[in-house]
């Protein structure tokens, strides 16, 4: 039992670090996204997900890609850092955004019941659809200026 009580204070003390992979399709007019489903509600986020201990940025993206869309993919640079921190301090969330590309696999949705889809959403339809971390337009206007530059931090993103 005092175990117990151990774990969950240090998951309430220790902020999650999850590393997003932002996939464009070969031309790059469409940005890969995965479905989630909870409960009655569906959004699309940047696939990806928490860092293992022992793992780093890279191994994370390329496994988290794997698992959640069957792709393999090679890392080219970090671009965002952003943090979702819950109102209340119940959640704190690190994001790690790496860009990467696409190298092999076949595309397909991973085993994990929130999954409920995966798709190469056009950039034109960015708008129309939610994104969870709300960073489609930090992602369209980066894709614009080619990616240059520094790392950006983008704020705290809770929603």
């Amino acid at each position: 039992m005092p175990r117990q009580r151990f774990k969950k204070r240090i998951q309430q003390t220790i902020p999650t670090t999850r590393v997003g992979v932002i996939v464009f399709s070969e031309d790059e007019k469409s940005l890969l996204l995965v479905r989630h489903r909870k409960g009655n509600r569906q959004y699309w986020i940047i696939p990806g997900g928490r860092l293992e201990y022992g793992e780093t940025f890279h191994e994370c993206a390329v496994r988290e890609l794997k698992e959640e869309t069957g792709l393999d993919v090679e890392v080219e640079k970090f671009v965002f850092l952003s943090e979702a921190i819950a109102p209340d301090r119940s959640r704190h969330i690190v994001n790690i955004y790496i860009k990467a590309k696409v190298v092999g696999g076949v595309m397909k949705v991973g085993n994990e019941p929130v999954l409920a889809g995966v798709d190469f959403i056009p950039l034109s339809e960015l708008e129309r659809i939610t994104v969870f971390p709300p960073i489609a337009k930090n992602i369209v206007d980066a894709l614009s200026a080619g990616f240059t530059g520094d790392i950006k931090y983008l704020g705290n993103l809770w929603v």
